[in-house]
């Protein structure tokens, strides 16, 4: 009998596994890494496009040419839209993104750009996309990115500047390639965006790629690159928390 108790508790245990294993797996999003050659399933906000290879000048003639992982990628350039029209739009409170744009010469981001997309998710689902993050500004401009996942739990994660937060680049930096992952809290409906901004002025942009899995850079970009210690933003935040946050004076 005692056998018994011990094999039907181990089969209960298989089958919660079981159970858990059939709910939780990779979001698929609509058009992941951009093949269709345009943004087809994805909502924009500022000055974004579809391409398979790009070159990126900074300010003092640096020039990174970042190539997509298959045919084509999504580039988002900072110059775009006031980023008050982005919180707005995402359903971010005022001041949420420069809240995180914390950096030795203080910041107020001015104007970005956004890609996003909506999508129904259970909990322990996980989401994955790459990343590569060009600077053509100089210190103490900071030109941050954002990833931000809005749901039931959210996070906004800021992924890399020039001097700040996230994987600091330094003046006319590249990331490199990284990769962006986050498992899902709760079961129910997400958006998932993308975001890049300038901070201070509105020229010499920050450029922010996205695809499936990595590409390339050449000359050959940075590779493991990982945040400095204390470098890493993450807001993790409830609606409650959406709505009492209030914008940073700069």
């Amino acid at each position: 009998m005692k056998n018994l108790n011990v094999v039907s508790k181990l089969v209960a245990i298989v089958c919660a596994i079981g159970s858990f294993s059939a709910y939780a797996a990779p979001v698929v999003f609509t058009n992941a890494g951009f093949e269709t050659g345009n943004l087809s399933g994805w909502n924009t906000i500022g000055t974004v496009i579809a391409t398979p290879s790009t070159s990126v000048t900074t300010f003092d003639s640096t020039v990174w040419t970042i190539n997509a992982a298959g045919t084509n990628m999504a580039q988002l350039n900072a110059s775009g839209v006031a980023v008050s029209t982005i919180e707005s739009t995402l359903g971010l409170t005022a001041g949420t993104l420069d809240a995180l744009n914390t950096n030795p010469d203080s910041g107020n981001l001015t104007n970005g750009s956004a890609l996003y997309q909506s999508f129904f998710g259970n909990a322990g689902d996980t989401v994955s996309f790459a990343w590569n993050y060009v600077a053509t500004d100089y210190i103490p401009f900071n030109d941050p990115s954002f990833a931000i996942l809005i749901g039931q739990t959210s996070t906004v994660q800021v992924l890399a500047s020039i001097h700040g937060l996230g994987t600091t680049v330094g003046t006319s930096g590249n990331s490199g390639w990284i990769n962006y992952n986050a498992t899902l809290a709760d079961t129910g409906n997400y958006t998932l965006a993308f975001v890049t901004t300038n901070d201070k002025d509105t020229v010499l942009s920050s450029y922010l790629h996205l695809d499936a899995t990595a590409g390339t850079c050449v000359p050959n970009c940075p590779s493991n690159v990982v945040p400095e210690p204390g470098t890493l933003a993450l807001l993790g935040f409830g609606l409650a928390g959406l709505a009492t946050l209030r914008r940073r004076k700069s």
